[in-house]
């Protein structure tokens, strides 16, 4: 097989993130297992073989398509963070809860993939573990200029993820009948405020 194109032009580009694009679509609406290359081909409105010249197989179009997908909501997050790493400590964590919950409100369908595609693929399962490693490694910087500095700050912060993300999920996908949001979502803020500064 020839090796894969790096797209230069903006016609290559936009060729490549429309395959890609496509990809998660159909991913998400259909599984890894129940797409394949020719359907990503047909959605993008491209040959077969423009996808092979970008990408060698399904999983990389599954990875780059997902990698694409966090890296734009992350990076609107962090970029939200690092304007507000200067405030006290609990506005901070105010601030970090507030933003993930609108950004990744809309995103429990894509995540639930991914979820289940980590437990099944080693190749992806390692990727996107890397990937979120760099994120903890991210807050850990944030956290270290607001002052937190600890030896077990990596374990805060999973566990701090873990927090805001069942929060997450209760906001836009599971709403439990008799829990009220408000109060839990104040029990995350205090919780995570207590695994940093204690």
């Amino acid at each position: 097989m020839a090796d894969k194109r790096i797209p230069v032009q903006r016609r290559s580009i936009e060729r490549k993130q429309k395959i890609l694009s496509s990809g998660f679509k159909l991913f998400c609406e259909h599984g890894y297992y129940k797409t394949n290359t020719i359907e990503i081909a047909k959605h993008a409105g491209v040959s077969t073989g423009a996808v092979y010249s970008y990408f060698k197989d399904k999983r990389e179009i599954y990875i780059a398509a997902f990698d694409s997908y966090l890296e734009e909501i992350s990076g609107r997050l962090f970029e939200e963070l690092e304007q507000s790493q200067t405030l006290p400590l609990p506005d901070f964590v105010e601030n970090w809860v507030t933003v993930y919950l609108e950004l990744y409100a809309a995103s429990g369908h894509a995540l639930a993939q991914l979820r289940m595609m980590i437990l099944e693929d080693e190749e992806i399962n390692r990727h996107f573990s890397d990937l979120e490693n760099e994120y903890f490694m991210k807050l850990i910087r944030l956290l270290n200029k607001n002052g937190v500095e600890r030896s077990d700050l990596m374990e805060r912060i999973y566990t701090c993820c873990i927090l805001i993300d069942a929060l997450r999920q209760e906001q836009s996908s599971f709403s439990h009948i008799g829990l009220n949001f408000f109060i839990f979502k104040e029990q995350v803020t205090s919780t995570i405020l207590q695994l940093l500064s204690g």
